[in-house]
């Protein structure tokens, strides 16, 4: 097999959740950190495990819309009675926030979607993504594809984190209109994660997808951003969509009613 190294400075990309942003910034990304894959849904060819950290482009969305998925429904599943009353509560009285005593212990538990960026401060060796091409296509891996398997002891350390990008968060004020701007951009965030659903189920070129997109909407990440320091991160935390459990559950269901209105439209089913 040959090996392929992307250089010190490189840029790459990681999704996750917020679940995961105080973990990464105080340990790092472990070298053997799973990558996100749907636990349901029909997923199909599934490549085989592959050691390392996956790294990517749009596929770093396609990661954050599995871990956030997987999130969203082992969440709804381990407390059924409750997320079915505040679903019930949010459509029957559009607009109002539920008051439900209940959901402060299950909010802190949802993980909305994020994509970090590093900055790679040395050589990194790549494995192939093997869902997309065979063992010894490393480089087609990455130049075509934008999705590989970081090979580092130590795995990613946190200073190489520079910034993360988020989705724009709503609050009840935003979901009482029709064609709301915020409510607007936050389908537009979903989009991407589309994107990578449909590169993995599909196979279709990332370049094309994201080409699509920036013409579109003239960026190809999360419409939201923010340095990954310590009181960046504390500053995020304490945002009204992220403090309010209320405001928290919220967003969790409209960025995944969006993903499955939007994954539908492709033939694309994530469960």
């Amino acid at each position: 097999m040959s090996e392929f190294k992307l250089a010190a400075g490189s840029v790459v990309k990681i999704g996750t959740t917020t679940n995961q942003l105080y973990p990464i910034f105080r340990h790092g990304i472990a070298q053997h950190t799973p990558a996100n894959r749907f636990q349901s849904g029909g997923e199909p060819d599934a490549a085989s495990a592959t050691p390392g950290i996956q790294i990517g482009e749009l596929m770093a969305y396609f990661s954050a819309c599995a871990g956030f998925c997987n999130n969203t429904s082992e969440l709804h599943h381990q407390h059924q009675e409750v997320m079915a009353e505040f679903v019930t509560t949010l459509q029957d009285k559009r607009g109002e926030k539920p008051a439900i005593a209940a959901l402060e212990a299950i909010a802190h538990q949802a993980g909305l979607p994020v994509v970090l960026e590093i900055i790679l401060e040395e050589d990194c060796a790549l494995l192939a993504d093997r869902h997309f091409v065979s063992d010894n296509e490393i480089d087609k891996s990455w130049k075509l594809w934008r999705s590989a398997f970081l090979q580092r002891e130590g795995g990613i350390p946190a200073a190489w984190v520079k910034q993360f990008y988020f989705p724009r968060l709503l609050d009840y004020r935003d979901v009482t209109a029709a064609r709301n701007p915020r409510s607007l951009e936050q389908t537009t965030d979903t989009a991407l994660m589309v994107g990578g659903l449909m590169q993995y189920w599909h196979k279709d070129a990332p370049g094309d997808l994201l080409a699509a997109f920036r013409k579109q909407y003239g960026r190809i990440n999360f419409s939201q951003k923010s340095n990954f320091d310590e009181t960046a991160l504390e500053r995020f935390f304490n945002l009204s969509a992220m403090i309010d459990p209320a405001t928290r559950l919220l967003n969790q269901m409209t960025i995944w009613q969006d993903i499955d209105a939007l994954a539908k439209k492709q033939s694309i089913h994530v469960g």
